[in-house]
């Protein structure tokens, strides 16, 4: 269920007190971030070998909290990591490096003193050597009962030196993978739709600015996808050498196209030469480091690159800027869109450095201020038609009556444009905030609209109730008679959920899987009782027409309501409620049970 897949984040390692002790293996198997275990030993000269590393005695040190993280530096290092099973049963779990762009990473794996398994990763080696078919480095680990491994990893690479590391079971890790693929899906989503959306106006219109929008919204996301592994995934996974230029390439790509795309839209010249003077500095140099993607080491390369684009970027903003003073009417959108940007490019930047942790704002920090900048470029481009219209409008005021039926035609055609950009970013809204199977809002809308009722309940002392419920059996069901069946099941159940909510202000929503929550502002316990058995009642009463045949389905819920404090939390209020929800399952199921305590 999903909601074990988001609690990895809020799990703290489980390590004993005293430095380099191992970690121990519980039955939970959720996500379970490994930095705090890990110790590490620099090798400056790539000399040191497996056999003497365990010959003499090393002086490791410990990580700490924050993600293994030495910025760029030619040296090779030694991980080390201690687990034990202290369980009388077999145990699996998968060992995660989440950063998909080292090139060379050994792995050894000891059960006392006897290495059992070894292996060669990175993204140096053909995508289809790796262990596991994924864009991160994947390493089963498997334990006998009571058996202690030691996992020793030597890195060495070109790229910035990070190595997150999270221990999983198999069933989690996929869960949340899904997850975190579905968000990067929206945005590489959000980017093609808006790029293809800006080529047709280019092929209507015909004004090269389009077309150089184009290319930088094209550009962003290649580079994102190659820096994310999921370029080496699915477009080139035998060019390992491509794999480390793509990345060059393409962000020098991002200053190419941003810095001449700046210059078109703002029209630069006319209002300061020397910055659209610096542009074109920036341009050329960006194709230079382009080209040299080919020749020089990537070290070198990447490190002035993202020097370069950090100066490209600022000077961008400083164009945006100077042409909203002098008074540019479509220069404050384009300022406001490359702060977006601007912010999630320097977030990168400081991350690789080792200035800023990884996690996960750091992370998708340039996901974000991208999707953002792109979307409101957009809609700078449709202002800019818009005052382009009213500034002929004006000019041609006295005209004859034939120019003035054309303006009229024209201006027809921008705000049918506009309307068309509109509601297309009114669906991409709509779309990023509902479940694509039932209809129901999601859990990322849910999120949102928990904490603003949270506190509005908290500011005005007025009662927040949740219901959570759970289809009962419903894996027998897939098991049985399929999963086309088990949507059909889903959607219908979504439908009677939504039937049962009265108020206008009660919120449902698809929290996971076979799950749905309720939230009921203004709703004491015995209001979200009544609410959550009509719901059962609804669902019971008539079996579910499928593509298999009708099937009678029940819910189990449960019901929790407080006023929202300072000691307590929307996540507090959820697990409340979903340990009445196992109450309700522990009590025979097809029930509704309110928090009660233990």
């Amino acid at each position: 269920m999903h909601r074990y897949f988001i609690g990895f984040l809020f799990l703290a390692l489980q390590v004993l007190s005293a430095h380099g002790s191992p970690l121990l293996l519980d039955d939970t198997g959720n996500g379970i971030s490994l930095n705090p275990a890990l110790s590490y030993l620099e090798d400056p000269d790539s000399r040191l070998q497996l056999d003497e590393l365990l010959a003499h005695p090393q002086q490791w040190t410990q990580n700490g909290e924050k993600t293994f993280n030495k910025s760029y530096n030619e040296s090779s290092w030694w991980l080390k990591l201690e687990i034990d099973n202290p369980t009388e049963r077999t145990q699996s779990r998968l060992l995660e490096i989440s950063y998909p762009v080292l090139d060379y990473i050994d792995v050894y794996l000891f059960s006392g003193d006897n290495l059992i398994a070894q292996h060669q990763l990175g993204d140096k080696y053909p995508y289809h050597k790796r262990l596991f078919d994924h864009r991160n480095f994947i390493i089963p680990l498997n334990w006998e009962p009571q058996q202690h491994l030691t996992v020793y990893l030597r890195v060495k690479t070109s790229s910035a030196v990070q190595v997150p590391v999270t221990l999983w079971d198999e069933q989690s890790f996929f869960g949340f993978d899904t997850t975190r693929t579905i968000l990067q899906g929206i945005f590489f989503g959000t980017m093609i739709v808006i790029a293809a959306y800006n080529l047709l106006i280019f092929f209507v219109l015909g004004e090269r600015t389009y077309l150089l929008y184009v290319g930088y919204v094209l550009c962003m996301p290649l580079f994102l996808a190659s820096l994310g592994g999921y370029s080496f995934r699915y477009l080139w996974p035998t060019f390992t050498q491509w794999n480390d230029q793509s990345i060059i390439v393409f962000l020098s790509g991002v200053v190419i196209f941003g810095a001449s795309f700046t210059r078109s839209f703002l029209k630069v010249r006319s209002y300061s030469p020397a910055i659209d003077r610096a542009l074109v500095v920036f341009w050329g140099g960006s194709i230079l480091l382009a080209v040299s993607a080919f020749f020089l080491p990537y070290h070198y390369n990447i490190v002035a690159l993202i020097i370069w684009a950090a100066g490209a970027c600022i000077t961008a903003l400083l164009s945006g800027c100077v042409c909203w003073y002098k008074g540019q009417i479509t220069a404050k959108y384009y300022t406001i869109a490359w702060t977006s940007m601007l912010s999630g490019g320097l977030i990168l930047a400081m991350n690789k450095a080792g200035i800023l942790p990884t996690n996960l704002f750091t992370e998708y920090g340039t996901h974000i201020g991208s999707a953002l900048e792109v979307v409101l470029l957009s809609f700078a481009l449709a202002e800019r038609i818009n005052a382009e219209r009213r500034m002929r409008y004006e000019a041609q005021e006295h005209a004859l009556i034939a120019t003035q039926r054309a303006n009229e035609e024209l201006e027809g055609r921008v705000q049918e444009r506009t309307r068309e950009l509109e509601d297309l970013t009114r669906q991409l809204r709509d779309l990023s905030n509902t479940d694509q199977l039932t209809g129901l809002h999601n859990r990322r809308h849910l999120d949102s609209v928990m904490l603003e009722e949270w506190e509005r309940g908290k500011r005005y002392q007025r009662p927040l109730a949740v219901i959570l419920m759970d289809i009962d059996h419903f894996k027998n069901v897939n098991d049985t008679h399929g999963h086309p069946v088990g949507d059909d099941c889903l959607q219908e159940v979504a439908k009677r959920v939504q039937a049962g909510v009265r108020w206008p202000t009660d919120f449902a929503s698809r929290y996971g899987g076979e799950e749905f929550c309720i939230i009921l502002p203004e709703t004491e316990v015995e209001g979200a009782l009544t609410v959550a058995e009509r719901i059962r009642t609804l669902i019971e009463s008539d079996p579910i027409l499928t593509r298999n045949g009708p099937l009678p389905i029940t819910i189990s819920a449960g019901v929790h309501s407080l006023v929202p404090d300072a000691n307590n939390t929307p996540q507090s209020l959820l697990e409340q409620a979903d340990m009445a929800l196992y109450q309700a399952k522990q009590q025979g199921r097809n029930r509704v049970c309110p928090r009660q305590a233990a």
